[in-house]
């Protein structure tokens, strides 16, 4: 086995993990997320931006998997 290609499967699972807790967080967050406009923007933007995080880590991860 290639470690690169094992360095990559472990960045995905890390990736998947991380879109898990981002899942498990907002909905807990949504619960208790005031009634205001701004406070509904403020999440949406975060929510949003954790998404690019989780996929950003598993597209490197792809990444690395296809080019090692």
């Amino acid at each position: 086995m290639n470690p690169i290609r094992v360095g990559g499967g472990v960045i995905v699972l890390i990736g998947f993990a991380f879109r898990a807790i981002s899942v498990a967080y907002f909905n807990l967050k949504l619960k208790t997320l005031p009634d205001t406009p701004a406070a509904r923007r403020r999440y949406e933007r975060k929510k949003r931006g954790a998404l690019l995080w989780d996929a950003l880590f598993i597209v490197g991860g792809f990444y690395v998997i296809l080019r090692g």
